[in-house]
């Protein structure tokens, strides 16, 4: 197996702190990858995920989430390193996104029904090869908020069916972990805008260091 080393974060919400701090994690380490799972802004503005993306640029995996209007959508989804919706191959394995989230209470601007996100991961060809990047996480996985879970149903199902390698997710800001779930680690990362991130090891195994930055 490859060894692989990635940064990985989420709902970093236009925070230009957090910006600062990912620019300089990146000034001192070399990363093989580095992901986001959505919420680059709060409701924009465009020019903060142009920022983002022009930190990283090469090997750069990201998703929108619910947060990001459809500007920054429009922005993001030319952009070679956008995988909503798509499948890419990345070393021996591959990668595979979904971006927004399910619906929440809040109409938020960017929100899919469960039938959608079920469509979306299951024409995508999710496998046990697949690193997911999903912005919502797992139904009944670090998805609690208020006593209930607000988790996806479909991602959860994805799961259950399809046994991706490793799911990376975020939306719920209450939350941070790791879990094994029906095979699948599934790595649900805190707010960048709190700055949170995961440093993230593949080699013979995978291994989850959660930092502050």
């Amino acid at each position: 197996m490859a060894n692989m080393h990635i940064l990985a974060f989420s709902d970093i919400h236009a925070d230009e702190e957090a910006l600062d701090g990912l620019r300089a994690l990146a000034s001192k380490n070399t990363y093989s990858a580095v992901f986001c799972v959505g919420d680059m802004t709060n409701r924009g503005p465009v020019t903060y995920a142009q920022d983002l993306i022009s930190l990283f640029d090469e090997n750069f995996y990201f998703v929108h989430g619910n947060m990001d209007s459809a500007p920054v959508v429009d922005f993001l989804r030319p952009q070679a390193g956008y995988v909503h919706g798509r499948r890419i191959s990345f070393d021996e394995w591959n990668i595979v996104g979904l971006g927004g989230s399910n619906p929440t209470p809040f109409s938020t601007p960017s929100e899919l029904s469960e039938s959608q996100i079920e469509h979306i991961l299951g024409t995508t060809g999710v496998d046990d090869h697949t690193i997911l990047l999903s912005h919502p996480p797992p139904y009944g996985v670090f998805d609690q908020v208020g006593g209930m879970h607000v988790g996806s149903k479909a991602v959860r199902d994805c799961i259950t069916k399809n046994k991706p390698l490793m799911v990376l997710c975020g939306h719920i800001h209450e939350h941070e972990g790791q879990s094994v779930v029906d095979q699948t680690l599934v790595v649900k990362l805190g707010s960048a805008e709190a700055r949170r991130a995961a440093d993230i090891t593949i080699t013979d195994e995978i291994r989850v260091n959660f930092i502050q930055f």
